[in-house]
């Protein structure tokens, strides 16, 4: 993401349900150094643009990251960038030796949370008055995600058999 891409990124958010961010808020978070990124569908023809699809905001401490907004267009939504976005998030965490990630959501937004847990997200805290309502704490703990990667991948190549179902 970049300044550029800020009235494009505002466009969205305007859409999500209960959007809270400000073009200021994402211009301050480049100024400060936080990762941001754009998920873009590229165009078919070169007299268009790339058509913006989803966005991410992330802030990386020295082992942890945060995930600050994740948004989606409403025109693409379940259709698996968000799990696109988390899984590369994961990642770049893991590949800079980071511990765990955090992120914050409202209460009132399930599919967010279900697809939270479905990447092993953890409920860690409930913050009140957040949110204007209550805001889950939620975290993936990266160890334990490294552990299973790499169990999955050490684990011999069994074959399925058929079975019926009664």
């Amino acid at each position: 993401m970049a300044v550029r891409d800020l009235d494009e990124v505002i466009e969205i958010e305007g859409c999500a349900a209960e959007s809270t961010w400000t073009k200021g808020n994402f211009a301050d978070s480049l100024n400060a150094g936080y990762w941001a990124y754009c998920l873009r569908r590229l165009a078919e023809d070169d007299d268009q643009s790339d058509e913006l699809i989803a966005y991410c905001v992330l802030m990386p401490t020295i082992d942890e990251l945060e995930l600050l907004n994740i948004t989606v267009h409403p025109s693409y939504r379940n259709k698996g960038y968000a799990q696109k976005i988390l899984s590369i998030m994961d990642d770049v965490a893991l590949s800079r030796s980071m511990q765990s990630i955090f992120l914050e959501v409202r209460v009132s937004n399930q599919p967010a949370i279900s697809l939270y847990k479905k990447f092993g997200y953890e409920e860690f805290a409930l913050r009140k008055d957040y949110y204007q309502k209550k805001a889950l704490l939620v975290v993936e703990f990266l160890t334990e995600l490294l552990l299973h990667r790499v169990m999955e991948n050490n684990q011999p190549q069994q074959k399925h058999s058929k079975r019926k179902m009664k």
